[in-house]
């Protein structure tokens, strides 16, 4: 990346870590999501379509999970994390960008008992 790039928002994954399992809970999102990558006990998904907010991401999400079935419900619900992983690229432009989440992404993601963290990727060194 040049170190004159934007700043841009690129996605917001789902990270999941669970000690009991998530086979009942990735089945159930299907298609709806694209596992970045997925080991025992652990995955790491996003969107199967890019969003274009962090807003758009977070509800997307946050409603998928809210529609699941029960038992891969209690999976999400016995997971020993569920976070909502903002990323976004830092660029030498603009001066200040500003990604804001509604109070209703918020309390969608309250409600799902996810957290929320904000993941800020360094520009990248010229090269020589």
């Amino acid at each position: 990346m040049s170190r004159h790039a934007e700043t841009t928002f690129l996605n917001v994954d789902l990270d999941l870590k669970s000690q009991f399992g998530l086979s009942r809970l990735l089945s159930a999102l299907g298609d709806s999501v694209a596992p970045v990558h997925a080991e025992d006990g652990f995955a790491c998904l996003e969107l199967d379509e890019q969003p274009e907010s962090p807003e758009e991401a977070v509800m997307r999400l946050a409603t998928l999970i809210t529609r699941l079935p029960k038992d891969a419900r209690e999976e999400w619900d016995r997971c020993s994390e569920r976070t909502l992983d903002i990323g976004i690229q830092a660029g030498a432009t603009p001066h200040q960008v500003r990604y804001q989440l509604p109070v209703a992404a918020l309390a969608l993601a309250v409600s799902i008992n996810a957290e929320v963290v904000i993941t800020v990727y360094a520009c990248a060194e010229p090269s020589p």
